[in-house]
């Protein structure tokens, strides 16, 4: 297929708008922030936008026609394998693809179709994948031999068909660059029509391509292959593992049906040309690849890395896996975790139940994260940080999971089950709109899991300092069509405390640090506020869950008479309210993004910021 040309020109639009913003306003501030109370916030959106929430379309190809063409030259490495039919092919029972090498006829992938899914083994001592790792139905992302220390292990499914166009996902790193290949299919592995003739398979030598001739210099993605990379996995893979330089992989239009991994790459950012036709997506769930996600080391890092024998970790359920990655920035794009709601089968029927994907393991199976920031801290140490702008996060339950210090702005993020949740230090949502997806059970917004800090005892001897949690400024909380109530957000119980050093510092985690600051709710948002039994730990302007000049969506002050508190309707059974900051408090604490992200101090209360200050930029 010929290169489209223009195709990267709205990432410089995109770029000049930005551009525009930053100088428009004072670095630093929310914009349209109100430290007086009873005045309506700017709240939303900053570029109004409508994000479809369904599975995007993937490339089509022709009837007839494959991508890449028989005979091509200059295929990225990492290219998808694509067939048009008259129309959509039935996926066979079994058979197998095959990618060899021109010049000796090696097989270099091989995807069977009777091949089973790995298993997880859920059980205490174990929690790994432990049966048919070797299945072509498992993907290694990460790129085991490039030097990285760490890869994820998930299962995929390998062939996809869209519309009259199927799609075959070879595993990922096993092209070289100047290289010949050849493709082989056997009959019976897609059954339909191409001109009206039955498919009958691919022989040797039928359909061959040639790689590019060495590495690129840019990281340039293309669905197309018109580009340095067919993938944003190869473009990740493709950045030098430690990395610290500026490093941004420009995403053209298109949709990128892909897991994805960022380990131990920092600085880097993932550029879409814009945010509603810039898709990357998949179908994974908890039922699928259980657990929010680990990776798995790897023995002898570097050409000769190898996975070691044994149970391996298993790779998780979210679409992007990030670990360890500072300083990573999406901008301009969209997430999107095609997982049904409530389903309990992928949308190709493959039922998602015990022995088929795990054992001994009490699956949610809806648990569906687009993305998956994991990072760990010491006091010496601070955690990871994330940037997310003008962006788009759409799920069901847990769409986002953030630890260490996220920063999303303009961004859409759209869910029903605790769609925003993690460990964090700090997430900063400003001028985001989060959407509530309907949904006939009540459910909340947030799982208000957080670190109030660390100390030299088990326990915290106040709630006078803490970390500043889960933060939403100028944000509009809307809702899907029909009548449901949503909570802000839900406990997640009893907090926890975990040590480590000698003598050990203890880091206190999953309180309830949530505040909602000059923001928008619409009707869904129950009276309450927030979910019963009712927060951890009693509310300061610094700790638990608080409110501040919130508004309805027509502009009136969101009536919070019966918030959650010991005597209201349900009343909490914690011990401890919710609360209402008052101005003085909010002009300190949530005076603009500085004083969020790098902490501020009033008397006795102090909200501790990234060591140094962190103002992100627009």
């Amino acid at each position: 297929m010929c290169k489209l040309p223009g195709r990267f020109l709205p990432a410089a639009l995109a770029a000049i708008q930005s551009l525009l913003m930053a100088c428009s306003g004072s670095a630093g501030r929310p914009e349209g922030i109100r430290l007086t109370a009873a005045q309506p916030p700017i709240a939303g959106l900053v570029t109004a936008r409508t994000v479809p929430v369904g599975a995007s379309v993937t490339l089509a190809v022709a009837p007839g026609a494959t991508l890449p063409d028989d005979k091509a030259t200059e295929v990225p490495v990492d290219t998808l394998l694509r067939i048009g039919f008259d129309e959509a092919p039935a996926l066979g029972p079994s058979g197998t693809v095959k990618i060899h090498r021109a010049f000796d006829d090696a097989v270099v992938d091989t995807i069977d179709l009777i091949d089973k899914f790995a298993i997880y083994d859920g059980t205490s001592s174990i929690r790994k994948l432990t049966t048919h790792l070797t299945s072509s139905r498992v993907n290694v992302i990460g790129g085991l031999h490039t030097g990285i220390d760490q890869v994820r292990l998930v299962n995929y499914v390998p062939i996809i068909v869209s519309g009259n166009t199927a799609t075959i996902y070879p595993h990922n790193n096993m092209l070289d660059y100047g290289t010949q290949y050849y493709v082989t299919i056997d009959a019976g592995v897609l059954n339909g029509n191409i001109n009206g003739t039955p498919f009958a398979g691919v022989d040797a030598n039928a359909w061959t391509f040639t790689t590019k001739a060495s590495a690129p210099a840019t990281y340039d993605v293309a669905d197309d292959g018109s580009a340095d990379f067919a993938t944003v996995q190869g473009g990740i893979d493709a950045v030098p593992a430690g990395n610290q330089d500026p490093i941004t992989i420009n995403i053209a239009a298109g949709v990128y049906q892909e897991m994805l991994f960022i380990r131990n790459k920092n600085n880097l950012t993932l550029k879409g040309a814009e945010s509603v036709s810039t898709v990357i997506q998949y179908e994974n769930c908890d039922g699928f690849n259980p657990g929010t996600g680990a990776a798995q080391a790897v023995s002898n890092p570097g050409p000769g890395g190898v996975l070691p024998v044994g149970n391996l970790d298993a790779g998780g359920r979210a679409v992007l896996l990030v670990s360890g990655a500072d300083l990573l920035t999406l901008d301009t794009l969209t997430l999107k975790n095609t997982h049904a709601q409530n389903a309990t089968t992928l949308r190709d029927g493959t039922p998602l139940s015990s022995t088929l994907t795990y054992v001994n393991y009490s699956s949610a199976i809806t648990q569906a994260e687009t993305i998956y920031f994991n990072t760990g801290f010491t006091s010496a140490n601070p955690a990871a940080r994330l940037i997310a702008k003008h962006s788009n996060f759409v799920s069901f339950q847990d769409t986002i999971q953030v630890k260490g210090w996220s920063w999303f702005y303009d961004c859409f993020v759209t869910g029903d089950v605790d769609f925003i949740w993690g460990n964090a230090n700090a997430a900063l949502f400003e001028r985001c709109e989060i959407k509530s997806r309907f949904r006939t059970n009540v459910a909340s917004v947030v799982q208000s899991r957080a670190y109030l800090g660390y100390g030299s005892s088990s326990t915290p001897a106040d709630y006078t300092q803490s970390y500043p949690g889960f933060v939403f400024v100028n944000c509009a909380l809307t809702k899907e069509e029909g009548d449901f109530t949503a909570y802000l957000a839900r406990s997640p119980g009893a907090p926890t405390a975990t040590s480590s050093g000698t003598p050990p510092v203890y880091y206190y985690t999953q309180y309830d640090i949530i505040a909602f600051i000059n923001s928008t709710m619409d009707s869904h948002i129950a009276s309450q506020g927030w979910s019963t039994p009712g927060p951890n730990l009693a509310g300061t302007a610094v700790a638990g869950w608080r409110e501040y000049n919130n508004f309805t969506p027509d502009g009136q002050p969101v009536d919070v008479s019966n918030r959650l508190s010991l005597s209201s309707n349900p009343p909490s059974t914690t011990g401890n309210d919710s609360i209402q900051l008052e101005s003085s408090d909010a002009a300190i604490f949530f005076r603009d993004r500085s004083s969020i992200l790098g902490g501020a101090t009033n008397g006795t209360l102090t909200i501790t910021g990234y060591p140094g200050g962190w103002t992100p930029q627009p």
